[in-house]
């Protein structure tokens, strides 16, 4: 099976081994559990060849890791939490929940994974052939293409609905009688709640109200763009959920929050340059970058020329 032939070699290099379902709580799929020697885990994934491949994993590992893989093309998005083990043993913050979404295209990708990092994740995996071809015969009035609104996603967006059906997918066990049913149900609803939040959306006239607090964003933006700014506060000041805050922002302005953030400070910068009495360490201290080396490497990627190289041009 395509989906099986990436696991199975991937697992087995950084240090899992089959296990009998029979002694796992899920009797269908295929169980891993990971080397004493290297850390403490389990994984189980249940596929659906040309579909999609579920996955349920926990693990701890001793030693950092890496590892590389090469799927077929693919959409992924799952919900991870972490926590560090010092911080289970001192009983510190609860682990950090987070939803994230990946689109392949059969290449090679590399992934890592941190000694000492408690990790659990629920992935579910969707092939071409499912989104694009079994649910728009099923239902026609869906786009027949999603690639593109898989590029809407980024790393910012949680969107609760999709969050709670992954835990839904990760703490439900059924039969195997009615597991491919229940599964496919679960992927469906995934791919149309994200159907709901941004190809609709993208179909609708922005309301007043909304255009309004976009303008309260932007003159925020522009007031405090020197500090720190976080994508909550942002989401909290203009009454919006992250996910629809980023969308319309990028569709009103034409770039993302970051990128505008980036903007202002890059101007701002190209203005102290003209004063060769600032040093660039400070300047860059002074429009929001507290590395010298990250400012340069803004500033490089914005104009084609480093600071000092911008310097020497406009004297």
């Amino acid at each position: 099976m395509i989906i099986e032939g990436v696991y199975k070699p991937n697992l087995s290099e950084i240090g899992f081994y089959p296990v009998n379902n029979a002694k796992r709580h899920r009797s269908y799929g295929v169980s891993y559990k990971l080397d004493p020697s290297l850390g403490t885990g389990n994984y189980w994934y249940y596929t659906v060849d040309n579909s999609y491949c579920i996955t349920v994993c926990d693990y701890l590992f001793y030693c950092d890791v890496s590892f590389q893989v090469s799927p077929p093309p693919y959409f992924l998005i799952g919900l991870t939490s972490t926590s560090r083990q010092n911080q289970l043993h001192q009983g510190g913050s609860s682990p950090c929940e987070r939803l994230f979404s990946y689109t392949g295209y059969g290449a090679t990708d590399v992934g890592a994974i941190k000694k000492g990092t408690a990790c659990r994740r629920i992935n579910v995996l969707i092939l071409p052939h499912f989104y694009n071809e079994i649910l728009p015969g099923k239902y026609p009035g869906i786009p027949r293409d999603m690639t593109h609104l898989f590029h809407q996603f980024n790393g910012n967006d949680y969107i609760p609905e999709i969050a709670g059906v992954l835990n839904q997918i990760g703490n439900f066990r059924p039969s195997e009688k009615i597991a491919k049913m229940y599964y496919d149900s679960k992927v469906t609803e995934i791919l149309s709640i994200m159907i709901q939040c941004k190809y609709l959306l993208s179909q609708s006239r922005i309301p007043d109200c909304d255009m309004d607090h976009l303008r309260s964003v932007m003159d925020y933006l522009n007031k405090n763009f020197t500090s720190h700014i976080y994508l909550d506060e942002l989401a909290h000041h203009a009454c919006m959920s992250r996910t629809k805050l980023t969308y319309l922002f990028k569709q009103v302005y034409g770039m993302t929050i970051s990128d505008q953030i980036k903007t202002l400070r890059i101007n701002l910068a190209k203005e102290m340059l003209a004063d060769k009495r600032m040093k660039i360490k400070s300047i860059a201290n002074a429009v929001g970058y507290k590395l010298h080396g990250s400012f340069s490497e803004a500033f490089k990627h914005a104009t084609g020329l480093t600071p000092n190289q911008y310097r020497k041009k406009i004297r």
